[in-house]
């Protein structure tokens, strides 16, 4: 009888008295995928402040153990160091035949010097903007060579100056592009420089001079990674720049950290070469040994500035490499790096 119950109640109300012991399994909620990133990984915070402080030690001690390891790359010193002479001669040359001061405020010079092209003219413009094109355009396109051996290297691969260099020949549209806008704003961070001066060579107006400054360092900080963007991710000119922006918001406490160590090391190797230059041609008491002496630490100081280029280089190639990926680039270890882009 109560079987006869139980089939009656199945059947006109659907509902099963064992169903009563089971416990029902309820389906587990749908998780929304999240959507694919297209822009450049978010590199994770860290511990704030003090995990910006580690990680710029990391990269700057890291790129001089690399460099040290791999010791081809100096060839990229000696080419940086060239183009930075070609520059200091060509600056030179074009204070000379401005008649402007090559030490203003110094004293060095009694008489004004002749003018051949007056300063501000559209021929001196022309110049200084010439003069700045073939200056960035030699270091970006030695820069670029330089970030595609680090990446080559630390993905395992071998890297000389020639594959460096044949590498980056897809870029040289964009490296131009890019070297014209660095010589329109280098050239009219001059031309603000000589504005706020006065024909002594003294400065002026300071509100000029800290308005170029602040506008230069502003640019050139923002656009740091725009050189490894072109190189390693293949962007244009557009996206390059828009992504070193959104690369330098997220990095720039690795960034700060990083060049201050840099100062730092040249500051103190400033001061270390500079006790002998004084004991020795001080104690010398010839003019003729104190200038060979200074001399020779002018030469000491270019080498290790020529050198030092390359290690910030080698530091940008791991400040992206973190920003676009999120992970760390062990440089001192000499991991593979974690990256496709390389």
């Amino acid at each position: 009888m109560t079987f006869h119950v139980s089939e009656i109640i199945r059947k006109y109300l659907a509902w099963c008295p064992n169903s009563v012991a089971r416990p029902v399994r309820a389906a587990p909620p749908a998780i929304a995928t999240p959507p694919v990133a297209t822009g450049p990984a978010q590199p994770d915070g860290g511990a704030g402040g003090s995990g910006r402080i580690d990680r710029g030690i990391r990269l700057t001690t890291g790129s001089i153990l690399f460099l040290f390891r791999n010791k081809r790359l100096l060839w990229f010193s000696l080419l940086l160091g060239l183009v930075m002479i070609f520059n200091l001669v060509s600056s030179t040359c074009l204070q000379i035949i401005s008649g402007s001061s090559l030490f203003p405020g110094a004293g060095f010079v009694t008489s004004p010097a002749p003018v051949m092209i007056e300063q501000g003219s559209v021929t001196w413009i022309a110049l200084a903007l010439i003069v700045s094109f073939v200056n960035a355009l030699l270091t970006y396109y030695l820069l670029a060579a330089l970030i595609a051996s680090v990446s080559l290297l630390l993905s395992g691969h071998d890297a000389t100056l020639r594959s460096g260099l044949a590498r980056v020949a897809g870029c040289v549209r964009p490296l131009v592009s890019w070297a014209a806008i660095a010589a329109v704003v280098g050239t009219g961070f001059l031309i603000l420089m000589e504005s706020a001066k006065t024909t002594s060579g003294t400065i002026e107006n300071s509100g000029i001079l800290y308005g170029a400054l602040a506008f230069g360092a502003c640019f050139y900080a923002l656009t740091l990674f725009v050189v490894p963007a072109l190189v390693l991710a293949g962007k244009n000119l557009i996206g390059a720049i828009r992504e070193s922006v959104s690369l330098f918001r997220n990095l720039w406490g690795e960034v700060i950290v990083c060049f201050i160590i840099y100062f730092l090391i040249v500051f103190a190797a400033m001061v270390i070469t500079m006790i002998p230059v004084i004991a020795i041609g001080f104690s010398a008491g010839s003019t003729a040994a104190l200038g060979a002496v200074f001399a020779l630490y002018l030469l000491v100081m270019f080498v290790l500035i020529f050198i030092g280029t390359t290690v910030m280089g080698i530091t940008i190639t791991g400040l992206y490499t973190y920003g676009k990926t999120g992970i760390f680039p062990a440089l001192s270890e000499g991991k593979r790096m974690d990256t496709k882009d390389a």
